[in-house]
């Protein structure tokens, strides 16, 4: 049985995409290790949008995507997770694109081939069939005939139809049907340990996971596996992206390198994210000896990062304002011979000081000098931000 799925025909002059499953399964989607990948500018369709298995000599589609699997002629959307039989002239809608199935049964061919090549008989394949030509032949070499021989017998047999007695009776034996031997064919005992370890394999994912998935059939496990793959390469990719722009912040700000990662680590030591998955995962030339430290390590790294930078903030907004205190300026103005210009008008000087006792009094808990134009600056700094990742409604990014 072959499952045929074609893109319905949108009217233009290139033939229809098209993908014939023989008797396995695979992943459509938009991305390239996908087995049917479909070119999607739109990004409606999913990287890993639907999962086909193959299962008793039928097919099923589960939905995998982030936006959902349409069947056209109920209209309703599949249960992701969940196998639905795949029937003649099914239409579903993956994304963008309505996606015609039709199932065909393969016809196989009875012929025997032709024993010579190109199926041509030479012209002298008859010529040793001729029993005369062969039995003069054979006297040639002294070998007599096994028929001649048989004859030879006869003759020299006293025959029963020379006597002058009459035939009285003849016997004719009636053929029997002969028992037909059947060969025993001893029944073929499935592996009892096959679904023992596949059943502790997938007990052993849940759990490493935390989720359960006994609810689930093979093709949902089959699918929760392939999602859960994703969603891991898109986390590890993640996560490098904000380390690079860690380390730059931490450059720009001129801060201790002391404080950096220096030991090695598969996610700031690889420069792509196959590298640092097959860093992390045992695969690669350089593998880790503990994937979960390196990743822990990182994630403290940003942890740390972030409460030392507000901390850092505060701090140098108190010593902003503990520059400007009266007792701070009399000292410096001492110490620079500017004293009597500077109190030439001491109305002002009196002004000044209660006004910077009224701010230190306000803002006693320092939590106030961080609102107002620190936090007008940073809301604008993340508008802008999330404006480069900014994806189209219903899009995946």
């Amino acid at each position: 049985m072959q499952l045929v799925l074609e893109v319905c025909d949108g009217g233009g002059d290139e033939p229809p995409l098209r993908k014939v499953f023989d008797g396995v399964g695979g992943v459509v989607g938009r991305g390239a290790g996908c087995d049917w990948s479909i070119p999607d500018p739109s990004r409606l369709l999913s990287s890993h949008h639907g999962l086909i298995a193959y299962r008793d000599a039928r097919y099923f589609l589960t939905d995998i995507s982030s936006n959902g699997i349409r069947a056209v002629s109920s209209g309703k959307s599949l249960q992701k997770g969940q196998a639905r039989l795949i029937v003649e002239g099914d239409v579903f809608q993956l994304g963008p694109f309505a996606i015609r199935a039709r199932l065909i049964e393969r016809v196989a061919s009875h012929r025997q081939p032709l024993s010579t090549a190109g199926g041509v008989i030479p012209d002298d394949a008859y010529l040793g069939l001729d029993p005369v030509q062969e039995w003069d032949r054979q006297s040639m070499h002294g070998a007599t005939p096994c028929e001649l021989d048989a004859l030879n017998d006869v003759q020299e047999a006293p025959s029963a139809w020379m006597s002058g007695d009459g035939v009285e009776r003849d016997y004719l034996t009636l053929p029997a049907q002969a028992d037909v031997l059947v060969e025993r064919v001893e029944p073929v005992l499935p592996d009892s340990q096959a679904p023992e370890a596949y059943e502790v394999f997938w007990a052993q994912f849940a759990k490493a996971l935390g989720v359960s998935a006994h609810a689930l059939d093979c093709a949902g496990r089959e699918a929760l596996a392939i999602k859960v793959a994703g969603l891991l390469r898109r986390a590890i990719d993640g996560l490098q992206q904000n380390l690079r722009t860690h380390d730059e912040l931490h450059n720009e700000l001129d801060l201790d390198a002391s404080t950096l990662i220096k030991r090695p680590n598969a996610l700031k030591d690889s420069l792509c994210i196959d590298s640092a998955l097959a860093s992390l995962l045992g695969t690669g030339e350089l593998a880790q000896p503990c994937a979960e430290a390196a990743i822990t390590q990182v994630y403290r790294q940003m942890q740390v990062h972030q409460v030392a930078l507000l901390v850092a903030c505060r701090t140098a907004l108190r010593t902003s304002l503990a520059t400007f205190a009266p007792g701070h300026l009399l000292a410096s103005f001492e110490r620079d011979d500017k004293v009597p210009r500077f109190f030439a008008d001491r109305a002002h000087w009196r002004a000044y000081q209660r006004h910077y006792q009224r701010v230190v009094e306000e803002n006693a808990s320092n939590t106030d000098l961080l609102r107002g134009n620190f936090s007008k600056a940073y809301e604008e700094q993340v508008r802008l931000a999330s404006a480069l990742f900014a994806t189209p409604p219903g899009g995946c990014p």
